[in-house]
Order: structure tokens, then sequence, then C-alpha cells
């Protein structure tokens, strides 16, 4: 009798919802670590948010480069050499408030780690899930950001304050290492092409897939014309810039607003409110 199992691309989508959630508990508890840590020696504020912004110069860099490596070298390497390099540098670093030159240089690092992230992931699950599941399996994948926020709003505040801040940069490095050993040992690259191509359109699957180099496939004749002139997709472009600027600002100033205005509420005393929000 043969034993039944789960698809693949289960785990795929498992490991890529626990690294989304990794992800942002990381710039979350960055944002509460480094507020508790400025404040405590006289941080100006325009020094913090320097600091607390400069990730997101590295950040928009290498969006597009991650994007052509996870394509050509293949979104499992790119995706684990990323995540080791912000856990390391998470881990390596001190957090020191007052030398503002390697917090912004370290900063920075993350953000570019942090670029190549999400377009491994969608390069991933474009080759693993089957067309007809993609949604479904973004939806999820991505819906472990929220989590990860939830968890460190409502968590990190209190471990920064009884084990102070240097403690919740321990938590993240050691988060992203155990995760990257799940990736490494449980990951495996992309089946061959022709994977899924039942599900596609004929006139799609004869053009749609192109093998490159090892088991890693790239797209051929991408319409950018279509693309750039689209308005449904200028919408979500739109949409996502506008409500991504709104969390990261409030990811960032949120401890710093209730503590410094009229509120005078400490960080360890925002957990529960943060995290029901």
């Amino acid at each position: 009798m043969t034993k039944s199992r789960f698809p693949k691309w289960y785990l795929i989508i498992l490991l890529t919802f626990i690294c989304t959630s990794v992800c942002y508990i990381e710039r979350i508890g960055f944002s509460v670590a480094y507020t508790v840590a400025a404040d405590s020696i006289g941080v100006n504020q325009s020094s913090k948010g320097l600091i607390l912004s400069t990730f997101y110069y590295g950040y928009v860099m290498s969006q597009v480069p991650g994007g052509w490596a996870a394509q050509y070298i293949g979104g499992r390497r790119v995706l684990l050499l990323s995540f080791l390099l912000w856990s390391l540098t998470c881990c390596l670093v001190p957090l020191d408030a007052s030398r503002v030159n390697i917090m912004v240089f370290s900063r920075f690092l993350i953000g570019v780690a942090q670029g190549f992230i999400f377009p491994s992931i969608h390069t991933i699950l474009a080759q693993w899930i089957p067309p007809n599941e993609r949604s479904r399996s973004m939806s999820l994948t991505t819906s472990g950001m929220y989590l990860g926020a939830a968890c460190s709003m409502l968590l990190l505040p209190s471990l920064g304050k009884y084990k102070g801040p240097q403690s919740v940069f321990l938590v993240e490095s050691a988060l992203g290492i155990m995760w990257s050993i799940l990736w490494f040992r449980f990951a495996s690259d992309p089946l061959p092409p022709g994977f899924g191509e039942p599900n596609l359109p004929v006139s799609m699957s004869k053009e749609k897939r192109t093998p490159s180099t090892g088991n890693v496939w790239r797209l051929n004749k991408i319409p950018w014309k279509r693309i750039i002139s689209s308005l449904p997709i200028w919408a979500i472009v739109v949409n996502n810039f506008t409500f991504h600027y709104a969390l990261y600002v409030l990811v960032n100033w949120w401890p710093t607003y209730f503590e410094q205005t009229q509120f005078h509420i400490s960080i360890s005393a925002q957990s529960s409110g943060n995290g029901v929000f």
C-alpha cells in the first residue's frame, strides 16, 4: 500500500512563510532595540532617523539585482546567502547607538542583504508552485510578514527592557541562522523545466519556460511595453507604495512617538498595544 505524501511545494511554502516572518521580526526588532539604546544616551532625532532609514537605501538598491541573481544563479542559493549575511551582521555588529558610522554601515549592509529575499521568494514560488496555486501560495507566504510584525511588537519590547537591547539582536540572529539551517536541509532546487505545463495554455507552454543553467529556468519574451503601459499594474504599484510607506513609517517611529509625546509610554509598556495593532 502506497503511503501518501504532501507535495514538496507545501514545504517550500511553509519555509518561505517562516522566512518572511523572521525578516519582519528583524526589521521591527531593530527599531525597538535601537530606540531603547539611543534614548538611553540621548542620541538626537536626526542621527536616529539616519540610522533607521539607511536600511531602506540598501534595500531598494538590491531589489532588481536580487531578481536577476535568483533567475540566473538560483533562488535557493541567493535566499540562503542573503539570510546568512544579514543574520551574521546582526550577530557580529555591537548595538552601540553612539557609533553612528558603524550603525549606518551595518544597517545598509542588512538592507542590501534583505533586498535579495523577496525577489528570490518570487522566483522560487514561480518555479515550484503549479500555476493554479500561485496566488494562494504567495498570499500565504507574505502573510508571514504580518505574523512576524505582530510577534515582534508583542514580545521584543519586554525582551529589550529586561535583557538589554543587544539581546534583541542576538534573538534575531539566532532565528535567522536557524531558518538558514532549515532551508539548507529541506529546500532543494526546482523541478526540471516542464513542471506544471499541463496547467498552462498550449501557446504559453511552448515558449514560457526555457532552460538556463543547471536546474534554473528563465522566462523569455517578457512584454515590458505592455507591462509598463498597463493601468492595473500601475494601480498595484501605487497601492503597494502607499501601503508600505505608511507601514515603514509606523514600524520605525511608533516606539519613539509613544515614548516622547504626551503619552510618555515606555517601550516595554507598548508591547500589548502594539501586538494588537
